[in-house]
């Protein structure tokens, strides 16, 4: 579009300069102009239209102007989807003192907002580029433009060519899946079938079979496919044309590929020009499911003709057992002696320091498994380490926890032991010696500890109610000159009782006895011996120093 800055512009750029003010562009105004014609250049001299021809203001973020250099600075108004519906052929800057400092005329255009799912919106950017000496500096704007300036339009071009490119790398010029895109007679007329197919890499999808209306001419009928603008993307399109067609770039410019997709000789005579794949699924699984040979790729190993073995006599043996540097095993006796191998094999078991079994291997760990998948096996084992469920499945042996230990097999180490029965721990059987030595007779010395000097206490028994008698003296009523006293004079001569004394207790003294100790003696023992306890020791079980690894049976 064509740009200019307005005389009035110009007048605000000098006047800024002569103040040494900035010029601050504020605004973008989008108008439609009745009878605006675009090919011829605006009225500098011109103002903004009036109010009732402006259709949107835009306040331009600080981010969105830049510098390109010294000389020249870029505004930008980026208007989303959600800003409509109006049109405009006029779009002007307008500065802070309302100036209008530059505008531009344009062919109408369609601002439309998103009002789904009846209305698509559209999104618009504007952008003006405005140069006048001192332009950076007079403005303030300090953002480089090449930061946030990109032309998306050849941007997102550039992504779809280089998309169609590597489909066309991938897919040749035509690749249909199927029975896609076939040209074919419906019930009512002709018809394209639904499907996907790639034409020189653009990828073309029909959700279900679509009828072609046309008359249809004898001759060559091929499909013309593009990538078509719609709004603000580029999508495939597709349409059936009639005869020899080249391809050829429109008046859009858009590139147009025209491939034969059917020889139409009479409506009974059809032919099908398309070269179709199987491919019901992933590419890539279906490329990995091919056999045989392509024409121009083997698919296969090299065959012996490929390299004339064939030419070689004897070169080729199905014996394993032979032995010679002049014979090439063939794949038989590679299967031969692999087999010779694992069978000889079946049936042992080894300890793996790993916790799972190899490829090949099972755990002994008397699981039950199926007679037919392991139909070797159990024709080496059978039941004897379990029936299973008795009909479909053995038992495998348990090894968990034991030591494997050699079949006695007659040796008579291990006499009457069953093959592969299990044996529990055991300790043989044994005797403990031990003894006290015998000692003669003799004595053994006792004693007390000594005592430092002390009092032996000593008493009588206490004495219950008693009397006590005195002798009567001669021609006197007093007995013995004592308190004690007779009751009567006794001529005969007779003792007479005294007082009653009472319940009373006699002390005694003992007097100190000095440091002394007492000795003891012990009578002799005799000849004799001591009983022995021996004290139990060890754990739950006996063993040797051991590791611990994972014991499988080779099936």
């Amino acid at each position: 579009m064509s740009a200019s800055i307005t005389l009035a512009g110009e007048s605000q750029i000098a006047l800024k300069q002569s103040l040494q003010q900035p010029l601050i562009v504020t605004q973008f105004i989008f108008a439609n102009v009745p009878g605006l014609d675009p090919t011829k250049p605006l009225d500098r001299a011109a103002g903004k239209p009036p109010a009732e021809q402006i259709v949107h203001v835009y306040t331009i973020p600080e981010k969105n102007a830049g510098y390109v250099n010294p000389n020249q600075v870029v505004y930008s108004a980026q208007l989303g989807s959600d800003i409509g519906d109006w049109d405009f052929n006029w779009v002007g800057l307008e500065d802070a003192d309302g100036i209008l400092f530059a505008a531009s005329s344009v062919p109408l255009q369609q601002k439309r907002r998103n009002i789904p799912p009846e209305q698509i919106g559209n999104n618009v950017t504007r952008n003006f580029l405005v140069a006048f000496d001192g332009a950076m500096q007079l403005t303030g704007v300090k953002i480089d433009a090449s930061t946030w300036q990109h032309d998306f339009t050849v941007r997102l071009a550039g992504i779809d060519e280089r998309e169609r490119l590597s489909n066309r790398n991938l897919y040749g010029r035509a690749f249909f899946f199927s029975d896609s895109l076939m040209f074919e007679k419906a019930e009512t007329g002709y018809q394209i079938n639904g499907g996907t197919a790639y034409v020189e890499g653009i990828r073309v999808a029909i959700a279900k079979a679509e009828a072609v209306q046309e008359v249809i001419p004898v001759g060559k009928i091929c499909l013309d496919v593009c990538l078509e603008r719609q709004l603000n993307d580029r999508v495939a399109a597709w349409k059936v044309v009639f005869g020899e067609q080249a391809d050829y770039t429109d008046a859009a410019g858009v590139r147009h590929y025209c491939v034969p997709i059917a020889d139409f000789i009479s409506p009974t005579n059809i032919v099908d020009l398309r070269d179709p794949e199987p491919v019901g699924g992933a590419l890539i699984k279906y490329l990995a499911s091919r056999t045989g040979d392509y024409p121009s790729l083997r698919a296969r190993a090299t065959t012996k003709a490929d390299v004339g073995l064939g030419n070689l006599p004897n070169a080729i043996s199905d014996d394993p057992a032979t032995n010679s540097s002049q014979i090439v095993a063939s794949t038989a006796a590679l299967n031969k002696l692999q087999k010779q191998v694992g069978d000889s094999m079946t049936g042992m078991v080894a300890g793996f320091a790993i916790s799972w079994a190899p490829e090949g291997w099972l755990k002994c760990n008397g699981a039950a498994v199926s007679r037919t998948t392991y139909a070797r096996l159990f024709a080496l084992l059978g039941a004897h380490y379990g029936a299973g469920d008795g009909s479909t499945t053995f038992n495998l042996p348990d090894m968990r926890g034991l030591f494997p230990r050699g079949w006695d097999d007659g040796r008579g180490l291990d006499p009457g032991r069953a093959f592969g029965a299990y044996q529990d721990m055991l300790i043989q059987s044994h005797n403990h010696g031990a003894s006290a030595g015998e000692v003669g007779n003799h004595l053994h010395a006792a004693w007390t500890d000594a005592q430092g000097e002390h009092s032996h206490a000593a008493w009588t028994d206490v004495q219950g109610n008693h009397q006590h008698t005195a002798p009567r003296a001669q021609n006197n009523n007093v007995g013995g000159g004592s308190p004690n006293f007779t009751t009567a004079n006794l001529q005969n001569g007779t003792t007479a009782p005294t007082d009653w004394a009472g319940a009373h207790a006699h002390n005694v003294g003992i007097g100190a006895a000095g440091a002394h100790g007492h000795n003891v003696g012990i009578d002799w023992a005799g000849a004799h011996s001591h009983a022995i306890s021996v004290a139990a020791a060890g754990g739950a079980e006996t063993r040797p120093r051991n590791l611990s690894l994972l014991f499988c049976i080779k099936y």
